[in-house]
């Protein structure tokens, strides 16, 4: 019962969710981006053409989807579809957790799946094959995404 209220808040509240989503994605997609053209050394047969551009903004996108995945988690865990607009060490706590299962599960596949190697310079995580810098990207961008929505959204609550 307390979800289906929650659901038709959500409902109510539509146009206001939207205008969230939107900005989430937008932010993600640029933060991922620059992030994802950064590392690209760290990953074999790479090369700064228009074909790399492409994948990394394609895998940009596909960030942007854990990090709306998070965010909609966030909104049933914490039953506040705009709990990002104050940050806290709970919400930076859950975000973090959320991202490291995402991002390790997402790496496990597409090493397993031959999508991607890394380079020799790619640093790894611990005493396993997976790459730090997309588990630390997976971490902290989607921090950076909600705290300038966040921003973003109270400056717009106060005019």
């Amino acid at each position: 019962m307390k979800m289906m209220k929650w659901m038709s808040i959500l409902i109510k509240n539509s146009s206001e969710l939207k205008n969230y989503v939107i900005k989430i994605i937008v932010i993600s997609i640029v933060l991922n981006f620059v992030w994802e053209m950064v590392q690209m050394p760290l990953y074999e047969n790479f090369s700064f053409s228009a074909k790399t551009t492409v994948f990394c903004l394609l895998a940009s996108l596909g960030d942007a989807i854990m990090i709306l995945i998070i965010y909609f988690i966030g909104s049933a865990l914490f039953k506040n579809y705009s709990w990002f607009a104050r940050i806290n060490l709970r919400t930076i706590v859950y975000i973090a957790i959320a991202g490291l299962v995402l991002s390790v599960s997402g790496e496990l596949i597409a090493l397993n799946l031959n999508l991607w190697n890394y380079s020799s310079l790619m640093p790894k995580l611990f005493f396993t094959s997976i790459g730090l810098s997309p588990i630390l990207q997976m971490i902290i961008l989607p921090i950076l995404t909600f705290m300038i929505a966040g921003v973003l959204i109270r400056s717009v609550n106060r005019m």
